[in-house]
């Protein structure tokens, strides 16, 4: 944990929450509004080849996300760069993945897999209200809150309706 940064922009890091092949989500807080935040990352220096596509995609992400104000999607505060590291800022959620929940749980009960269900249907409907399509739903992109709220999370293939990025690979 030596690498990791002392501060993102205006956010404190606080600690690691986890780590991807491309960055890592670090739970930050804003001093600032007193406020916890997930940071999603990606370090611009580790990147490959196709630097600025990756970042473009990033910034796709933030701004999929960020016009999207409904309680069973993640949140989107700020898109920030600082040195060699690009940033989201949003919503910090208590909870666990779906896939973690499940191997936890084995099998949900059937009102539980409805409710989920549901809140997913009634999340994807408002994005897909407002010009934006996920691509990547599965149970990792999906946290289940303490009180059994859903959260939808990693936009980071959506197609914005108005928008020519999308993933990698695909025509």
């Amino acid at each position: 944990m030596s690498d990791m940064p002392r501060r993102l922009g205006k956010y404190e890091i606080v600690g690691v929450l986890g780590r991807g092949g491309m960055g890592t989500v670090y739970r930050g807080f804003d001093p600032a509004i007193e406020r916890t935040v997930a940071l999603k990352t990606i370090r611009n220096d580790h990147l490959d080849s196709g630097v600025e596509d990756a970042i473009a995609r990033f910034r796709n992400e933030a701004r999929a996300a960020g016009r999207l104000t409904h309680p069973a999607i993640v949140g989107v505060y700020e898109y920030g760069e600082d040195h060699d590291v690009s940033f989201i800022a949003m919503e910090y959620v208590e909870g666990f993945g779906l896939k973690e929940y499940l191997s936890q749980l084995g099998v949900m009960p059937l009102a539980d897999s409805v409710s989920v269900v549901m809140q997913l249907l009634d999340g994807l409907a408002y994005a897909h209200e407002q010009g934006v399509v996920h691509r990547d739903v599965k149970p990792s992109n999906l946290i289940i809150t303490s009180q059994g709220k859903v959260k939808i999370t990693d936009f980071g293939v959506a197609r914005l309706q108005s928008s020519e990025l999308t993933q990698v690979g695909t025509v």
